[in-house]
């Protein structure tokens, strides 16, 4: 007798294995077409799971590999801190790298852990394509982007952030204190998608809301001497507020206001992204716009999950997992974005006057 499996419903319906099993199970987000569609590819081919199969797989899952740019960096920090903590409560071990956003870093890791026995990873990436990231999605290990996205990637899902809300709501905040000339502060050297779409956004609400001011973008690149020239030229352009797109450029940029006797919420005001404790212990409290990166962490880990349980749910009867990315149908699900939202505290204040 022949058994009907799920490749062979996937292989009639035109979707992955995986696919087939995430609409079995009532996971994923997909649509009601697709959804009718493959469950009467199901009815029609008489496809009835497998328990030895299930079985097979019944071991639990062990571990997931976490993978961030920077620990010291206190977003990242508070990031995998949430990450650990929601696996931890799941009884999944963790392995956490850092690559100081160097792509051969970044590649060496998730190799060593596609030789290792790991169930699935959570990766912030470097932003850009590279050979070890499409290596782990051909290897089909369960992968979920958080924070950033790889362009041109679109079987990997991804958590982010919307930026347009917190910087909108910023802006407004600055405007109700009369503010009419805001800089933003950039980073394009870290070649973050994330960091690009703050800055677009910065552009395009700024011609929005503010269409006749001069709010300046200027663009540094982590070095001291950097971050000296850029506030030269937010001075040049006798900006009253500054959004600072990278929570580091803001840590040391704000040390140089106050080098330059800059009372910060009274000379000028300063909004940056990540709230992070530092921020909360400066004198005046930093206003933030926050990512909600323990939400993304969360969310993260869920998705890695499912992706994991839809694999070996999908398994072939001989153990062999299918690949929860070989989807040609993957663009329907996986990408969650997540407002930002404003803080307001101390840095902002009224537009002081001579």
């Amino acid at each position: 007798m022949t058994y009907v499996t799920i490749r062979d419903v996937a292989e009639r319906a035109g979707v992955s294995p995986t696919t087939v099993s995430q609409i079995l199970h009532g996971k994923g987000r997909f649509s009601s077409k697709t959804r009718d569609f493959v469950l009467s590819m199901v009815k029609s081919m008489g496809y009835v799971p497998d328990s030895r199969a299930r079985a097979m797989r019944s071991d639990p899952v062990k571990t997931v590999g976490l993978l961030v740019p920077d620990l010291r960096n206190a977003y990242f920090a508070d990031m995998v801190a949430s990450m650990e903590e929601e696996l931890y409560a799941r009884g999944i071990s963790t392995l956490i790298g850092s690559f100081g956003e160097d792509s051969a870093r970044q590649d060496s890791f998730l190799r060593n852990i596609m030789g290792q026995r790991i169930d699935g990873a959570i990766v912030v990436p470097k932003g850009v394509p590279t050979h070890g990231i499409e290596d782990v999605v051909r290897w089909g290990l369960p992968l979920v982007f958080v924070d950033r996205r790889v362009p041109g990637l679109t079987s990997v899902p991804y958590i982010v952030s919307d930026p347009s809300q917190g910087i909108r709501q910023a802006l407004q905040a600055l405007f109700r204190k009369g503010h009419r000339r805001v800089g933003f502060v950039s980073h394009s050297s870290l070649a973050s998608t994330t960091l690009y779409e703050r800055e677009s956004a910065f552009r395009e609400l700024t011609a929005e809301m503010m269409p006749d001011c001069d709010c300046p973008v200027v663009d540094c690149q982590g070095e001291y001497d950097s971050r000296v020239a850029g506030l030269d030229v937010l001075m040049a352009h006798q900006v009253t507020a500054v959004i600072f797109g990278y929570s580091p450029d803001a840590i040391t940029m704000i040390g140089l206001m106050q080098k330059r006797q800059l009372v910060i919420g009274v000379d000028i005001s300063v909004v940056s992204f990540d709230d992070i404790e530092v921020f909360r212990l400066m004198t005046p409290q930093v206003s933030v716009i926050s990512q909600q990166a323990q939400e993304m962490g969360r969310r993260g880990v869920r998705e890695v999950l499912e992706l994991i349980g839809a694999r070996e749910e999908a398994a072939d009867d001989d153990g062999k997992a299918a690949s929860p990315h070989e989807a040609n149908d993957s663009r329907e699900r996986h990408m969650v974005a997540i407002p930002t939202i404003f803080i307001a505290r101390d840095s902002v204040g009224p537009l002081h006057r001579d």
